[in-house]
């Protein structure tokens, strides 16, 4: 184990461009990396593009045919990604490459919220960097709009943004650094009284909070596209599961000879250095995509042999799985397992279904009719919850007796609770103004 982590080490002392290049192309789906690929071409004057649909190689340049530029037109194209805004905001600044490199990484490890939940020791390994170095780039990140992007948990991701506030409450940075917990459960008299201030300026502190945002990255979602490519097909062939990667939307991309035969007839160092380059660039993209299909095709694998009685019944069949589980099986980071799944769609048996619907930290056994009468419940609680008077909230027994009484929905006290919780909607002791 000690060897192998000390060969791990050496093969990753330090994170280059080409390395982020290859760690990035994981996330993205088929029609992602069809583009990403189409823009390769336009900085490699030797790569080409080959389409499945075409007979000849075609460079990606203006000059293709009317029907294939209309083909791209029509393609949906999604909206600012977080990982592109911050980007943009990272070229504009002069860094250090080490520096660079490490909030690159850390970009692309963050999640869909905008959060680092990835453990900096873990990235610190890889990176082969010291934790304090990785953290001085975490605060270089968090430094970037939107504020709040690159936070730990809920609590830094408050105290980023009420530090960029143009006037500075402190109650409620005292608050939410040093009585978090207290705070949002609404412990609030006891709170007040250690902090010998009213329970209507925690009101205050709660309604400035409010105004903030929990998640600064979901506003920079890219928006679905109008068709949806699947990139793995998974097929059941006796009791064998084969999972294929759906490459038929991808082009293949090749080198030109002819065009490093006409450059390097100009037999100047600096020509013959650019052609190497390139040449090595192009190669190392070559090995890139074949190292996605392989992690995918692995990753989607373990996931459909657990998940296999879903190929015969459904999404009913779901069962109980993490991505921590797959990433221990397989032994890579979760991290990469999560970047594997995301956007990726799967063409299975039962129809066309996103990859990262298979993991479930648990799992009701309700039937389809159940399901759709528990939404209808769960709306209808939501908006009593909505309209109620916030200085005398409704409690769960009282959303239970309006339910029965008004609604001909009987249910007991316990579900309301269960869920008023699934619709991450606090008690009434919580939800109580003053």
């Amino acid at each position: 184990m000690r060897a192998e982590l000390l060969q791990e080490q050496r093969l990753k002392l330090a994170l280059t461009k080409e390395l982020t290049q290859a760690i990035e192309l994981l996330q993205y789906s088929a029609l992602e990396l069809r583009s990403i690929l189409y823009e390769q071409s336009l900085e490699n004057p030797f790569l080409e593009i080959k389409d499945s649909k075409l007979t000849t190689p075609y460079k990606y340049k203006s000059s293709f045919n009317k029907d294939e530029r209309n083909w791209i037109e029509n393609v949906s194209k999604p909206s600012e990604t977080l990982a592109s805004h911050l980007t943009a905001q990272l070229h504009t600044m002069f860094l250090h490459p080490k520096m660079r490199q490490m909030v690159e990484y850390l970009i692309a490890s963050l999640d869909e919220d905008g959060y680092l939940r990835t453990d900096l020791k873990e990235i610190a390994a890889f990176l082969a960097v010291s934790e304090g170095e990785l953290e001085e780039a975490v605060r270089l990140l968090q430094s970037l709009e939107p504020a709040g992007v690159g936070a730990r948990t809920l609590q830094e991701c408050l105290l980023l943004q009420l530090q960029r506030l143009p006037v500075q409450n402190e109650l409620a940075v005292r608050v939410i650094s040093c009585h978090f917990t207290m705070f949002v459960e609404k412990s609030w008299k006891a709170l007040a009284k250690q902090l010998q201030v009213e329970v209507a300026e925690l009101q205050q502190v709660w309604d400035l909070i409010r105004t903030l945002e929990p998640r600064p990255g979901s506003h920079y979602t890219a928006i679905e596209p109008h068709f949806i490519v699947p990139d793995l097909i998974v097929e059941r062939r006796g009791d064998e599961i084969c999972v294929l990667l759906n490459d038929e939307f991808l082009p293949e991309i090749i080198w030109n000879y002819g065009y490093e035969k006409k450059m390097a007839g100009r037999c100047d160092e600096q020509t013959a250095s650019f052609i190497k380059e390139k040449y090595r660039q192009f190669m190392w993209l070559t090995k890139s995509l074949e190292q996605r299909k392989q992690t995918l095709v692995h990753v989607a694998k373990e996931v459909m042999e657990r998940q296999k009685q879903c190929l015969e019944e459904g999404m009913a069949a779901l069962k109980p799985l993490t991505m921590r589980e797959v990433a221990e099986v397989l032994n890579i980071h979760e991290s990469t397992v999560s970047r594997a799944v995301k956007n990726k769609y799967v063409q299975t048996p039962f129809g066309t279904v996103e990859l990262r619907r298979f993991f479930t930290s648990s799992l009701s056994s309700i039937s389809n009719d159940e399901e759709a009468s528990a939404t209808k419940t769960k709306a209808i609680i939501k908006q009593l919850i909505e309209v109620e008077n916030k200085r005398e909230p409704l409690s769960d027994q009282k959303i239970a007796d309006v339910l029965s009484e008004e609604h001909g929905i009987a249910i007991s006290r316990r579900t309301v609770a269960k869920y008023r919780e699934q619709l991450h909607i606090p008690s009434s002791a919580k939800r109580k103004r003053y």
